[in-house]
Formats: C-alpha cells, sequence, structure tokens
C-alpha cells in the first residue's frame, strides 16, 4: 500500500478484485486503509473501470510503542514457516530476519519465497487490525545481524541451557528495538553461543520443554506483546 495520505489513494489491481468480486463492495462503501507505517484512515471507496480508489475522510498517525520487537530466526520446514509468518504479524512484530546459522536445515532464499512471506504479512495485519506491517528482511548470517541489532537496541537469545533467564523475569526492555534470536532445531553452536557470550547477550528461557522453531517464536512474540506492552 502506498503513503496513506488526505486525498485520493489508488488500489491495486489484486486488492480491486477482492473488494469488488470477493467482498462485493460497492460505490460509496466504507473502508478502512493503512500503510507500512500504521497510519490508518476511513475513506469511502470508488471504482473506475477496471480500478479502484480510496478517498480518504479521516486520518490517523500510527501509536507509538514502547519498544518495537525483531525477531531473528532460523527457519523451519515446509508451511510451519508460513504459519509463523502469519502469527507473528497477528502478534505485531515490527520486523522479521531470517537467518543462516551454523545447523540451519532450511534457507529462506528466493525472491519468490520472501515476497510470499510479505504478503502473508500483510493479509495477516489487515486480518488483526495491528498497526503497520510487519517488515520482512532478506536472509542474513548471524554474525550480520548480531552486529547490527547491537547498535540499534536490546538484544536476547532464546537458550535451552539451564542458566538461562525466564524471560519473565528479565526486566522491562528501554524504548528502542527488541531483537530476540531464535536458533535452529538442532540449537546453537558452540561457536555460536560465545559469541552470544562475548557480545554480553544474555541467554533467555521459555520453558523447560524444547520448542520447535515456530513455536519459540510465536510463544516470545505473545510473551513480549503481553507481559512487556510491546
Amino acid at each position: 500500500m502506498e503513503a496513506v495520505t488526505h486525498g485520493e489513494i489508488a488500489i491495486s489491481e489484486q486488492e480491486t478484485h477482492h473488494l469488488r468480486d470477493v467482498l462485493r463492495l460497492r460505490e460509496g462503501a466504507m473502508v478502512q486503509v493503512f500503510d507500512d507505517t500504521g497510519r490508518v484512515a476511513e475513506a469511502t471507496l470508488h471504482f473506475r473501470g477496471q480500478m479502484a480508489i480510496a478517498r480518504v475522510q479521516s486520518l490517523a498517525e500510527a501509536p507509538h510503542s514502547k519498544c518495537q520487537i525483531v525477531v531473528a530466526s532460523a527457519m523451519p520446514k515446509g508451511n510451519r514457516a508460513d504459519w509463523m509468518i502469519e502469527k507473528l504479524s497477528e502478534l505485531g512484530v515490527h520486523i522479521f530476519i531470517p537467518m543462516i546459522n551454523e545447523r540451519s536445515v532450511v534457507l529462506a532464499e528466493g525472491k519468490n519465497k520472501l515476497e510470499r512471506w510479505r504478503r502473508i504479512a500483510t493479509e495477516a495485519a489487515k486480518q488483526s487490525h495491528r498497526s503497520g506491517v510487519m517488515r520482512i528482511e532478506s536472509v542474513q548470517p548471524l554474525a550480520t545481524v548480531m552486529q547490527s541489532a547491537a547498535t540499534h537496541g536490546t538484544c536476547w537469545q532464546l537458550s535451552t541451557d539451564a542458566v538461562a533467564t525466564p524471560i519473565i523475569n528479565l526486566p522491562q526492555p528501554p524504548e528502542g528495538c527488541l531483537t530476540v534470536f531464535i536458533g535452529p532445531e538442532g540449537g546453537w553452536s558452540e561457536e555460536e553461543t560465545a559469541h552470544f557470550q562475548k557480545a554480553e547477550i544474555p541467554a533467555v528461557s521459555l520453558g523447560k520443554t524444547i520448542l520447535r522453531i515456530e513455536t519459540a517464536a510465536v510463544a516470545a512474540a505473545a510473551i513480549l506483546g503481553a507481559h512487556f506492552d510491546c
């Protein structure tokens, strides 16, 4: 969606088809439009041939959240990845970064796969009425994500280590980005664990059981949203 501003907003051919032929909305119907930044507008729908426009009636700026959740994760197999993207978007995660780890089984390579995830994130944003759309970055090695995340806010790494701190026992993260690292099903390698320790990124636990990647990601996002108001 193009930036939401006062005036008229062009609606894509795909969205026009959905509005007219699936939802069966008619000329003058009230609709809600939003952009990736979280601006939301009430608008009236108008058709011009095969295309549609939304004529903005009122505009609201995106609400400010105390912290923005970034999930940097190894990828699960098959359609489990699609499910994870959908649920993280519903839960209000700000950015998702697919990672390459030493024990990665699945690599999120290819423009088509990323585009599909971006469509899934957009549809989930519509369904959940969240603010904005979860941004999905290109696949990156763990070391690259760590270097960038350390300069933009707080970082936590999910761990099954017995000494890891339960997530609800951690202090409220400061304003800014909170990046949560989630490893592959084979776990972090010794070298990766050493990198986290050197960077002083705390190990965080979600409980006593070993979770699948997508379960851990969704559980962490839900806890952060509910307990820390992220």
